[in-house]
């Protein structure tokens, strides 16, 4: 039977749970960082487990829930809450089955965080300007939840680079007090810029709901071609796409950074990145999004990113897609060939591509062939009905309504199919010149 604690302190605004033990530790632990494992997790060498220990359940039981329970300590003060949004439908599920029983495999593994080798479980993160507040208001220095998160290598209230801890033995440690110099190079103020931007994406994702992957790789290959990366009418190219990513701000600083994201720093993965059906680590959409949308407000790119069809943009022929972020998700000189063209295959052969291949791409972007030539084609159609109209008018300024019906007989019948209230629109101006039927009237003999 576990025994619950006889006293149990309170979160320190966002710490980790690996914090709360340590401080737990360093207040009450005796000095034994054995016991104190075993007496919170019921393993002693639970301390190696920084992100969480497998047995959060002894945890729970331990502080009689008033921390909160396996889920929501998971979900908030827990690293492994950055990967678990990521984590596809069937592994949603194996992650809420964990979550209700005593044994299974550990968060770290469930989450796949060892196979990326993008992390460091040995690797914790301070800020100074954060300790420094720390010990005036408690004493006591703290892990805080979103330095430790994948992708936030800056304080986002201090804007100071973090500082580094490689745990060497297993113990609960706490951030040091005093920290010395080092020799890491001081980000240029885009590349601050970058990287704060890139720690706040990393914080809104604590917590959030499941990731649509599927939506997220579509919004960012629409924005590769509005943001002229890549042209619509070529497949990807690695190289290309590789060397946009290198002169990134984030790209010049993690190359000059020392950990196992250096590799990213040349963007070949970007390529394998957008082809792949599986949804890989999170710290890599991360790096994609925020650098492609970096012009962007921030705080709706981030929003987009968590809920891509929460703001869809709406075409001409009232079609909503949730892809983009511009009004145009095909090149104007594309979109005019294909509108334009007798037929798909002429449209085709003018893009030096073969008709499956362009059907292919026009699905890609949530759309058929017909209906995106249909709704492309509405406003030019629309355009030049109203024009057809209001240049019989300056011609023929004397002219009736029955003459425009008469003399303007394609774009009045297009009007009339398509958009009924334009007609009225277009002939405003001009008096109804037919003389209205005159009433009987009504004799009183009969």
């Amino acid at each position: 039977m576990t025994a619950s604690l006889a006293h149990i302190p309170i979160w320190r605004s966002d710490e980790t749970l690996y914090s709360w033990a340590a401080g737990f530790h360093t207040t009450f632990g005796n000095n034994s960082a054995r016991d104190t494992g075993a007496r919170l997790f019921g393993a002693e060498h639970a301390s190696k487990e920084r992100d969480a220990p497998t047995n959060l359940h002894h945890f729970v039981t331990a502080t009689r829930g008033e921390l909160g329970d396996v889920t929501s300590i998971l979900l908030s003060r827990s690293p492994i809450s950055l990967f678990i949004p990521f984590l596809p439908r069937e592994r949603q599920k194996v992650f809420a089955d964990r979550t209700r029983e005593l044994d299974g495999s550990g968060w770290r593994v469930l989450c796949g965080m060892p196979a990326s080798r993008l992390g460091d479980s040995t690797a914790l993160h301070y800020c100074d300007a954060c300790v420094e507040e720390d010990m005036k208001t408690w004493g006591l220095p703290r892990w805080r939840l979103p330095h430790q998160l994948a992708g936030a290598w800056v304080c986002i209230d201090h804007r100071l680079p973090l500082r580094t801890v490689i745990a060497k033995g297993w113990n609960w440690t706490l951030p040091p007090v005093a920290s010395v110099m080092d020799d890491r190079p001081s980000p240029d103020l885009k590349q601050a810029e970058s990287l704060s931007r890139m720690a706040a994406l990393a914080l809104s994702l604590v917590g959030a709901a499941p990731l649509e992957i599927g939506a997220i790789r579509q919004a960012v290959l629409i924005g590769l071609r509005d943001h002229g990366v890549t042209k619509w009418t070529h497949p990807i190219d690695k190289l290309q796409l590789a060397t946009w990513f290198a002169q990134s701000p984030i790209a010049n600083w993690m190359r000059s950074s020392k950990g196992p994201w250096q590799r990213l720093a040349s963007g070949f993965w970007i390529h394998d990145l957008l082809r792949n059906r599986v949804g890989d680590h999170p710290l890599k959409w991360m790096l994609l999004w925020s650098t492609l949308f970096a012009d962007e407000d921030e705080v709706a790119s981030h929003r987009r990113f968590t809920s891509p069809g929460s703001a869809p943009y709406w075409d001409a022929s009232g079609q909503g897609t949730i892809w983009g972020a511009s009004s145009v998700t095909v090149p104007p000189d594309i979109q005019r060939v294909i509108t334009e063209a007798a037929t798909l295959e002429e449209a085709a052969s003018s893009l030096g591509l073969t008709v499956f291949s362009l059907r292919r791409r026009l699905a890609e972007l949530g759309t058929s062939a017909r209906v995106f030539r249909l709704g492309s084609s509405l406003e030019h159609r629309r355009s030049r009905a109203m024009a057809a109209i209001g240049d019989y008018i300056a011609e023929h300024p004397t002219c009736s309504r029955a003459d425009i019906h008469r003399d303007c007989k394609a774009a009045v019948s297009w009007i009339r199919a398509n958009d009924p209230n334009l007609f009225a629109q277009a002939v405003w101006l001009i008096d109804d010149k037919q003389s209205r039927q005159l009433q009987l009237l009504s004799d009183p003999a009969f």
